[in-house]
């Protein structure tokens, strides 16, 4: 599909206003007329180099005494997303491998001749939070350019 320079220019606007990818494939679609999947606008924003902006947080709250966390706490990191490959493809994959969300819950990924991505996780219900979705996908799309995928 063809995307005019407007168009890139409106999409990359979109982007610097903090706006996620999720929420830029549903403009694209109902302001624009494009309908994408989620890994075309992806690529898309590759291809034009354009950033997804974080939105600017929102002040914080005074915290009361008792919310006080302990000092232990104030040492944890985040747990993030992490992305690994099968050194053994899976039957019926191009590549899979392992993904760890930011929530601790694991799972099978895999991608298929097709190209599609699937998720299997041992609970059938685990629904990763999108921003987890976005950034399992931009690990992946980096870890795949790294070995030539």
């Amino acid at each position: 599909m063809q995307v005019s320079a407007d168009q890139i220019e409106q999409i990359r606007k979109w982007a610097a206003s903090g706006m996620g990818l999720s929420a830029l494939q549903k403009h694209m679609e109902e302001e624009l007329g494009i309908r994408m999947t989620y890994m075309q606008v992806r690529f898309l924003m590759d291809d034009h180099g354009i950033e997804l902006e974080s939105p600017k947080p929102a002040p914080e709250p005074v915290k009361e005494a008792e919310e006080e966390l302990p000092e232990e706490a104030d040492e944890l990191e985040p747990i993030g997303v992490s992305v690994s490959l099968d050194k053994l493809t899976r039957p019926g994959s191009v590549v899979s491998g392992d993904v760890r969300f930011s929530d601790g819950i694991g799972a099978k990924w895999y991608l298929d001749q097709m190209g599609r991505l699937g998720l299997d996780c041992a609970d059938k219900e685990y629904r990763p939070s999108a921003e987890d979705v976005q950034e399992f996908q931009m690990e992946l799309q980096r870890l795949l350019q790294e070995k030539g995928f």
